[in-house]
């Protein structure tokens, strides 16, 4: 683990805003995490937890601490006949977590492809997409609340899931970091093609059966037609 000084976020957000950050630190897993929070030289540094850097925009210098979540695996922890649950670290990029689910045939995230951001920002704003949400599959989080370390599971019913929003973002703002995620994904996936766009899109295929992999291609192309690629054009 390294605290680095003086350091530039410019290539820590899409926009690619060049501000500097007092300390930051990437965070791999939960040992390191705990024992960043737990310093005594650390405790009292305003905190700012980052994941893509792609829901926000810098507009100054940060006096205080970062912590880049950077938790990075993904794996199938259990399943049964009609569900697989997939847990991904916080880190994880969360388009790379939807190709590993539509590379298992795993419905249920095809809709919200190329969604930017992390795992561990989903859940906070309970994120949708062409008549998808997270909280459709959404099964559980792990985390550790900031002042106490106090690690915490959190189910379905337990985040106050709306539009856009979660306990993350109202009571526990600023309080708690999410770890891990765990998804309930189908095996025998009920696509969602009735959003006007998506319709239309996969009309034009023309094919005699559609999979959750046509679904995220259509996705993935209508996204792209209406922004810009943040590399070319900050953007979030």
């Amino acid at each position: 683990m390294n605290i680095q000084k003086n350091f530039s976020l410019k290539n820590y957000n899409t926009f690619g805003i060049d501000v500097k950050t007092k300390l930051f630190v990437e965070i791999f897993n939960e040992v390191e995490l705990k024992e960043v929070l737990s310093s005594q030289e650390l405790k009292e540094q305003k905190k700012l937890i980052l994941g893509g850097g792609s829901n926000i925009l810098l507009t100054s210098d940060f006096d205080g601490l970062v912590l880049k979540i950077s938790f990075p695996e993904i794996q199938i922890i259990s399943e049964d006949e009609k569900h697989v649950m997939v847990e991904a670290g916080a880190g994880v990029i969360w388009h790379e977590l939807v190709l590993f689910c539509i590379e298992r045939n795993l419905g249920g995230i095809e809709n919200l492809s190329l969604i930017p951001g992390t795992v561990g920002a989903a859940p906070m704003q309970n994120i949708g997409a062409y008549g998808q949400e997270l909280k459709g599959v959404f099964h559980s989080l792990n985390g550790i609340f900031i002042d106490t370390l106090e690690q915490k599971n959190f189910f379905n019913a337990d985040c106050d899931f709306g539009y856009r929003n979660s306990i993350f973002k109202k009571e526990l703002k600023d309080k708690f970091i999410i770890t891990s995620v765990t998804l309930k994904m189908n095996k025998q996936s009920v696509l969602n093609l009735e959003y006007g766009t998506v319709k239309s899109e996969i009309e034009k295929l023309a094919l005699d059966k559609i999979t959750i992999r046509d679904v995220s291609k259509v996705i993935c192309d209508i996204r792209k037609s209406k922004l810009p690629d943040p590399a070319e054009i900050g953007n979030a």
